[in-house]
């Protein structure tokens, strides 16, 4: 007997994937040169893998730790070969209808806000990806795109609009998504104009000097950007997707970064919110029925990139210097973990006419069942009714027996009590 076979997938499904993870290593800085520092990271860019010295403090070498992942890039790689290389893909997906996020990770000055907002010299992902899409808008001849774009950072567990930095704004912890409500949302018509948003935002950030970086981010940043397209004359939605890119400020260790007050306020806050990202990340893999996405708003935020529908590029930021060894091995280890979330990305809908069908079968569910709740409301009803019927005809009969049995013992006392009376009567006669 022939087996049936499977329908195929609609355009909307995707198969279910992994997290897409890349490591970047960055050369070792003037002090690391200065010192001597021995390099403890291998980065087998052919391999994709990255290998770490075990022991380097006492030169106790050993056997190196090997971590594979799906690209490494070494101190040679450009910002455009990276971009390229992982980036580009992405993007595509994006503007495919797939809601995309890619984000920096990794130790505090490893080089993650370069990576992702470049220099005066060399373009950083966001440049290269606001390229991509205006390239994509301007073949849209006959369709008008939309592009609108929105900035947020989260500061001492707190959101700011980096784009509107004189507005504070206020979350309900419960409904928070991306993006926020509140925030404002600026559309854009040209790569020049989405790059003065950026170039705002980014000068709205909270950005000081600590011992491991002059230049270190005290916040975490979301730049967002909406990509709309739509028929003209019907104003029909045939693409609708939105991409995040995020450049999460790097963890500290509190007793080598000689902070001040303020410094170690803000870094106990960063450490805690990239624990809550660890716990999703180990919880996730762990297939535990509870992920702990509530316990920061940086995870409540980035929920859709760990386990929903969104495609996901995770770019793990690392140090070569034996004296970054252990937190370079936390975030390999990290990142190698995060690679085996599963995730199940799909396509916006596609219209709005689809978005009406889906909402007219949910409401067609729901009046069904609603009737069939009526229905057996009903049955119930009915079934009560005649139980109160019964009981009621149960009373009255007890009730009617009651009456006949009194008037009954009335008629015999009435009848005793007159032949009491005639008998003396009768007595006296005589």
């Amino acid at each position: 007997m022939n087996k049936s076979k499977k329908k195929p997938k609609s355009n909307q499904e995707c198969a279910d994937e992994n997290i897409k993870v890349v490591v970047r290593c960055r050369p070792m800085n003037r002090y690391e040169k200065h010192a001597g520092m021995e390099n403890v990271v291998i980065m087998d860019t052919m391999g994709k893998c990255v290998k770490m010295q075990c022991c380097p403090m006492n030169h106790n070498w050993g056997k190196p730790k090997k971590f594979l992942f799906d690209s490494v890039y070494d101190v040679e790689t450009s910002q455009y070969g990276i971009y390229d290389g992982s980036v580009r893909p992405m993007i595509s997906h994006m503007l495919q209808g797939f809601n995309v996020t890619i984000f920096a990770y990794g130790q505090t000055g490893t080089g993650k806000t370069f990576t992702m907002e470049g220099n005066q010299s060399e373009y950083g992902i966001m440049q290269n990806a606001f390229e991509q899409i205006y390239k994509f808008a301007r073949e849209q001849k006959d369709k008008r795109c939309v592009i609108q774009c929105s900035y947020l950072e989260i500061y001492q567990g707190k959101i700011q609009d980096l784009l509107n930095s004189a507005k504070p704004i206020k979350v309900n912890k419960s409904k928070l998504k991306i993006p926020c409500k509140g925030l404002i949302s600026i559309v854009c018509k040209s790569v020049q104009d989405i790059e003065k948003c950026r170039i705002e935002g980014f000068k709205n950030r909270k950005v000081a000097a600590t011992c491991f970086n002059e230049h270190s981010s005290r916040s975490h940043s979301i730049f967002t950007v909406l990509l709309t397209l739509r028929i003209p004359k019907t104003k029909k939605i045939i693409l609708q997707s939105k991409l995040n890119l995020v450049d999460l400020a790097g963890s500290e260790s509190l007793l080598r970064s000689e902070a001040t007050p303020l410094r170690k306020k803000e870094c106990c806050e960063i450490n805690l919110s990239l624990l809550a990202v660890n716990k999703v990340i180990s919880s996730t893999v762990a297939g535990h029925a509870y992920i702990p996405y509530r316990d920061s708003l940086l995870t409540r935020l980035l929920q859709d990139s760990f386990g929903g529908n969104s495609k996901t590029l995770m770019i793990a930021n690392i140090g070569p210097a034996e004296t970054m060894h252990k937190e370079t091995l936390t975030t390999l280890e990290y990142a190698h973990q995060a690679k085996k979330i599963k995730i199940a990305p799909r396509k916006r809908p596609e219209s709005l006419e689809t978005r009406h069908r889906q909402a007219r079968i949910a409401l067609a569910k729901c009046q069904k069942e609603l009737e069939e709740t009526k229905e057996r409301h009903k049955e119930k009803r009915e079934a009560t009714t005649k139980l109160m019927e019964s009981v009621l005809a149960v009373l009255t009969e007890i009730s009617n027996t009651e009456e006949t049995v009194d008037e009954t013992n009335e008629s015999q006392n009435l009848n005793n009590s007159r032949n009491l009376r005639v008998e003396p009567l009768n007595k006296k006669k005589r």
